[in-house]
């Protein structure tokens, strides 16, 4: 075996989960950012957790409100999410650059991509510095799903995204 970097085994152990996250800009408009540092975190009471790089705007966002929808993507959003992960939403509007149909969710004023498998509504409990990320723990204040809908995963780090078997 050979060492290697953190790189090399995001790519190594793809695919990896893959969630828009989608918050409220300071002005009210949606934005969606890509992440793959996700992952449950408890059962009881159910919470998960998501790392964004520092000078995220979805980090931002969720600090200032408490609140954001976690959405996995459908395969047909495969080259919004590739465009939403290049920008930041502090300096464009990506959802005005490349629109998608969006949908509400019950109990949350954020929406997101009609075409989703899975959407958590969390409410943000605790943020740890992480290296040059920080770490959102969670509590899971509602999910909801379609699980007849494909989910894109990240591939190669975020070399690509495709459905974790590609048809």
């Amino acid at each position: 075996m050979k060492e290697i970097n953190i790189g090399q085994a995001t790519a190594i152990t793809s695919p990896d989960p893959l969630v828009l996250v989608c918050t409220k800009k300071e002005d009210d408009t949606l934005n969606m950012a890509p992440v793959s540092f996700f992952m449950y975190a408890s059962f009881n009471p159910p919470m998960l957790a998501f790392a964004l790089g520092k000078k995220a705007n979805s980090g931002e966002n969720i600090r200032r409100t408490k609140k954001a929808v976690l959405a996995a993507p459908g395969i047909s959003l495969k080259e919004a999410v590739m465009a939403y992960g290049s920008a930041n939403g502090a300096q464009k509007d990506k959802m005005k650059e490349m629109p998608i149909p969006l949908q509400s969710v019950e109990g949350s004023n954020i929406q997101i991509p009609e075409d989703s498998r899975i959407a958590f509504v969390v409410s943000l409990a605790q943020t740890v510095e992480c290296g040059d990320h920080y770490m959102y723990l969670c509590n899971i204040e509602k999910m909801v799903a379609d699980e007849s809908r494909d989910a894109l995963f990240a591939w190669d780090g975020y070399a690509k995204v495709a459905p974790a078997q590609e048809k």
